[in-house]
């Protein structure tokens, strides 16, 4: 463009030169020749000033699609980032719940061998003291006969409640045992039921009863979940109902992504297998 003007203002400048200088008058078809020639001059800069701005435009649009593709291609290494954090943070966190629960496995084991040795510290004096008093009564037979009937019998009668009282402990150890044991199972089917009652009342909240909607119609549903309960598949297996049924089950556990987390880590599993039935 700028060379265009200024063949245009040479031009101009020489034709007014011309006509000052001299008195001679320029042929006519001359001065047609040159503008056709400077037309034709600035027709062709024009167009290579267009091809070159098109040609930086391009180049240009290039350069933006590679920044959207490196803006992208940043996204995913930041999202597998974060991905791969969430995922040793959560190995870490098993790893310390697993040393916390050997932890406290060692502690029990420890109170246990303590308290045996302590009953058979208390069991080894108590028999010394049987033989010591047996030894001092072999001694004095002679002296005290009815003494050493009277001790034997006491003696008799030590041992049998001694008997019997470990006897009794013995029972309570195994009862506390027994009473341990049923109330982590029962605590145990509580949180299952409670897990179970999450995940089910989140579908529900996201289901939608089709048009077509039957009373007996029931579905059994499979589903995979990462550690965060996200879906990562949803597998109608069977169902009982229309396909507009089927659809809706299907749509409703997508929905109810992330599930709810299990109240106990050991409740957690990756696969699932449910029944949705509306009427239960």
């Amino acid at each position: 463009m700028v060379i265009a003007v200024m063949v245009h203002v040479v031009i101009l400048g020489l034709l007014a030169v011309g006509f000052q200088a001299s008195d001679r008058i320029i042929p006519v078809p001359n001065v047609v020749i040159d503008t056709v020639k400077a037309k034709v001059v600035d027709a062709e800069e024009l167009e290579e000033i267009q091809r070159r701005k098109l040609e930086a435009q391009r180049r240009e649009e290039q350069k933006r699609k590679q920044r959207l593709a490196e803006e992208k291609r940043r996204q995913q290494e930041e999202e597998e980032k974060r991905q791969r954090a969430k995922r040793e943070a959560e190995k870490a966190r098993q790893a310390a719940l697993k040393a916390e629960q050997d932890r406290k496995r060692a502690a029990l084991e420890k109170k246990r061998r303590a308290e045996e040795a302590r009953k058979a510290a208390r069991l080894k004096k108590e028999a010394e003291a049987r033989k010591l008093a047996e030894k001092k009564k072999a001694a004095e037979v002679k002296k005290r006969a009815e003494e050493k009937r009277r001790q034997q019998e006491k003696a008799a009668i030590d041992k049998q409640r001694l008997a019997r009282l470990e006897k009794e402990e013995a029972e309570m150890r195994a009862a506390e045992l027994d009473a341990r044991r049923m109330q982590k199972a029962r605590k145990m089917r509580r949180l299952i039921a409670q897990y179970q009652d999450a995940i089910r009342n989140k579908i529900e909240r996201n289901w939608r009863r089709p048009p077509d909607y039957q009373p007996n119609a029931w579905c059994r549903v499979f589903v995979q979940q990462d550690a965060g309960g996200a879906i990562k598949d949803v597998v109608v297996e069977e169902c009982i109902g229309s396909d507009a049924f089927r659809k809706s089950v299907e749509n409703a556990v997508w929905k109810a992504a992330p599930l709810p987390e299990p109240p106990a880590p050991e409740l957690f599993h990756q696969e699932l297998r449910f029944t949705f039935d509306p009427r239960a």
